[in-house]
């Protein structure tokens, strides 16, 4: 992954995560922009911002809002961050449209689709990379991060 420009991990990791499809991301990268959106102070709308200011194509856009939201429905994330983020979001709405989603009759496992990377235009999520996450959002992670904070 590139080093941060002017400070901008996210910016820096969403540049690296959006390249290639979301279920083959860099998992540094996944890592770093987690943790930018959960436990950093930085300004999330100015971090899009930068992200927006280098960023042309749809499907790469599309990849950073997804991945942004999706950030914010980890458990770890404060309320706070929540609205923050979800201000942050707003700015994609200038760049690309969000799709309405019919939810799907109960399908099975196999074929269940990520109902988020659908409402962004995606056929991709996540996926089982979801999971390189969950040991930073546990309660003694997120205190150590408070705790080196202070």
């Amino acid at each position: 992954m590139k080093s941060p420009v002017d400070g901008h991990v996210l910016s820096s990791a969403l540049d690296t995560l959006v390249k290639n499809p979301l279920n083959q991301a860099d998992d540094a990268a996944l890592v770093n922009a987690a943790k930018a959106v959960w436990y950093s102070s930085s300004n999330l709308e100015s971090e899009v911002t930068a992200f927006l200011n280098c960023h042309t194509d749809e499907v790469e856009l599309r990849r950073a809002g997804y991945l942004l939201e999706r950030f914010t429905r980890f458990a770890c994330v404060s309320d706070s961050r929540v609205s923050e983020a979800l201000s942050a979001l707003q700015l994609f709405a200038h760049s690309t449209c969000r799709q309405a989603v019919i939810p799907l009759a109960v399908a099975p496992l196999r074929r269940r689709r990520d109902e988020l990377a659908v409402s962004w235009g995606l056929s991709e999520g996540l996926g089982l990379k979801a999971q390189t996450l969950m040991p930073f959002q546990t309660r003694h992670y997120e205190a150590e991060q408070r705790a080196t904070d202070s």
